[in-house]
């Protein structure tokens, strides 16, 4: 469509204030609202009007920029070479195109490209000095990024120390990423949690690495693809250079070449019908010219090299109708709208409902009941809608209007402060969060009762066996002789394995119990630095978030549980009945020469890590501590120490030791 200058400058300046938004969201909050194809559409937009209108190109214009904001979580590093970002091409035509410009830069060039797949996932350089790893930092704005170093280190397939023959200072870049069944599992894990869902893999892979706690990122079995290196003295042929990361101890993106263009394209042909075979996602093929010391006569433009470019596979859409939305109530209350959807093919599978994630999304797609919606499955797990098509809306359509009372039990709802999710907070009676509750408590990572599904659950709860926790431990073999579809000697085997699941350990119990915000790592952690429930229960809300990575969200929902008059009452039920809600202390057993002690380090030490302080500190009984509180026993201070928690130490009277003084204490060296 045609635009006069005005017209265009308005969409120009909407467009750029668009982009920024999502930029911010997706590179400063991790919470990316829309897919990549979307987001790729406005760019593109957004480039053809400046093109066409190139007196309206603003030097904030993003085309004019390499990345987003910094996130401030980190230390911020700047990159030797620039992480610059590719072009994108998405027809054999643009990438014709590309093969055109880098003849007009080199004429006397013979062009031989090297072709790997995209991974969809977070773009990180490793440093390696002397073979060892040094450093890990994020792509950050192209210039600088955040040096993630610990939690790099929990990436299993990411080396410690290289293999084989290696340059003595070597930077090798790759993409962060994770499996499509581990996406699956970690939102299973948050939905349990009453926490909102990743969106996709790459989503949940950002937020893994922005994590604090590099204990709770090891949890999410990230993995890493390698493919660039730069050192001195590697070789001319980048697919050698490949074959040197793989000797070195790397994975490394599946690649293919040296290739003429036309071999490229159908690389690229190929793996459109096989992406979907793979554990993981990708969203192209980036080609690149095979010579390193080409690639230095062609040179970068200020966001993005000439010699490589990104082909992106373009997403798998269908148009179908939107006849209804239903609420899906959590273990925890959350409610989750999901699209009805008329069914339609998409990706070799019958698609009749979407995830929507919470009302805001509902509200981003503007829908309307009934609708004509956009779905999409590119590599994704879960179907989503992306957009609404406005022009094909029905005249009788109403905007949705979020739901005011729980569609289960009737109560009304209620959204906490900064969350964008809408929760029932009948927790104690609403049929689906006790049925879920129910699940979790007896569920393989919690008390392990083995035989009990939500199918049998369901059936104990409609009969009015069981309500609680405590109602399982009272259960007899008479009470369910009576269930349908039982086999004769099951209602004996699942009183069996609930008194078995007495010996279950305090952490466990803890875990089960399906507080709020509290998971496995978390349970761990209190189940440590409060040995007993009554010692948790007594503790105040200050004193639990002191707790290193508990924080005040977590420690409110802990104090609240504890707090409330039924929930201890049926705490108290469980000890009777035989649960473990201590830590068992073997009479023998000297304590531990920091037990109950909190401690919090600041500043550096010659030759230990932080990491290790944290472990020697945690291994001889204390807890770490996240911040200077009233509840800290020790400041352990080192070098350039941070001079906000000297002062507030001091004015607290807390007691500052230095490494001496803490070895002195346990009565053995950090590193021995």
């Amino acid at each position: 469509m045609d635009l006069t200058p005005e017209a265009a400058a308005a969409r120009i300046d909407a467009l750029i204030r668009e982009i920024n938004e999502h930029d911010y969201r997706y590179y400063v909050l991790a919470q990316p609202v829309i897919s990549d194809s979307e987001y790729d559409r406005l760019v593109a937009e957004l480039k053809r009007l400046e093109e066409q209108f190139p007196h309206l190109r603003r030097p904030d214009s993003p085309t004019q920029r390499v990345g987003g904001t910094i996130t401030k979580e980190f230390p911020v590093v700047p990159h030797r070479l620039p992480m610059l970002s590719l072009d994108n091409a998405y027809t054999s035509e643009e990438l014709i195109e590309f093969e055109q410009r880098l003849r007009k830069l080199a004429p006397n060039a013979h062009l031989r490209y090297i072709a790997q797949l995209k991974i969809d996932g977070v773009a990180v350089s490793l440093h390696y000095e002397n073979g060892v790893f040094v450093r890990g930092v994020t792509r950050g704005d192209g210039l600088q990024g955040d040096d993630i170093t610990p939690n790099l280190r929990t990436i299993r397939d990411l080396p410690l120390r290289l293999r084989g023959e290696f340059p003595l200072s070597v930077e090798v870049r790759g993409e962060v990423y994770m499996l499509r069944s581990e996406f699956l599992r970690l939102n299973q894990e948050r939905e349990e949690l009453g926490e909102p869902p990743f969106m996709n893999p790459r989503n949940a892979t950002a937020g893994s690495l922005k994590l604090q706690d590099s204990t709770e990122v090891a949890r999410r079995r990230l993995r890493f693809l390698a493919y660039f290196a730069e050192a001195e003295g590697l070789p001319d042929s980048d697919r050698a250079v490949m074959d040197l990361l793989r000797s070195w101890g790397f994975q490394v993106v599946e690649s293919g070449g040296p290739f003429s263009l036309p071999e490229v394209l159908t690389f690229i042909e190929s793996w459109a019908h096989r992406k979907e075979s793979l554990s993981y996602d990708i969203d192209g093929v980036v080609v690149k010219v095979d010579s390193r010391s080409l690639r230095s006569q062609l040179g970068a433009t200020a966001k993005a090299p000439r010699w490589a470019i990104a082909y992106k596979y373009q997403p798998e859409q269908a148009v179908t109708e939107l006849h209804s939305i239903t609420y899906q109530v959590g273990r925890t209350g959350y409610i989750t709208p999901v699209a009805e959807l008329k069914p339609v093919k998409l990706a070799g599978t019958t698609v009749k409902r979407a995830s929507l994630y919470n009302y805001d999304e509902i509200e981003r797609l503007d829908l309307h009941l009934p609708d004509v919606v956009v779905v999409e499955k590119s590599g994704e797990i879960i179907p989503k809608v992306i957009r609404a098509l406005p022009e094909r809306r029905p005249p009788e359509a109403k905007r949705v209007i979020p739901p005011s009372v729980c569609p289960e039990c009737s109560t009304p709802l209620i959204q906490p402060p900064g969350e964008v999710g809408r929760y029932c907070p009948n927790y104690k009676h609403c049929p689906p969060q006790v049925i879920g509750r129910l699940e979790h408590f007896v569920s393989r990572r919690a008390m392990n009762i083995q035989s009990l599904g939500e199918k049998i659950l369901r059936k104990l709860y409609e009969r009015g066996l069981v309500r609680t926790f405590s109602d399982l431990y009272t259960l007899t073999p008479e009470m369910l002789s009576g269930i349908e579809g039982f086999a004769e000697k099951m209602p004996q085997k699942i009183v069996n394995n609930i008194q078995a699941s007495k010996s279950v350990p305090y952490p466990r119990v803890l875990y089960a119990l399906g507080i709020r915000h509290v998971g496995e790592t978390v349970a761990q952690k209190l189940a440590d630095a409060f040995p007993s429930i009554e010692e948790l229960a007594e503790a105040s809300e200050e004193k639990i978030a002191s707790v290193y990575t508990i924080g005040e969200v977590i420690a409110r929902s802990v104090y609240a549980y504890l707090h409330d008059e039924e929930n201890w009452e049926e705490i108290q039920k469980l000890k009777r009945l035989g649960l473990q809600f201590a830590h068992k202390v073997k009479a023998a057993d000297a304590p531990l020469p920091l037990q109950g002690k909190r401690l919090l380090v600041t500043g550096t030490f010659d030759g230990v890590s932080r990491e290790r302080l944290i472990a020697y500190i945690e291994e001889n009984g204390g807890t770490y501590a996240s911040g200077v509180s009233k509840g800290l026993d020790y400041l352990v201070v080192g070098k350039d120490a941070g001079p906000a928690k000297l002062e507030k130490a001091q004015k607290l009277g807390i007691r500052m030791i230095s490494l001496a003084e803490l070895e002195a204490m346990v009565g053995r060296p950090v590193v021995e």
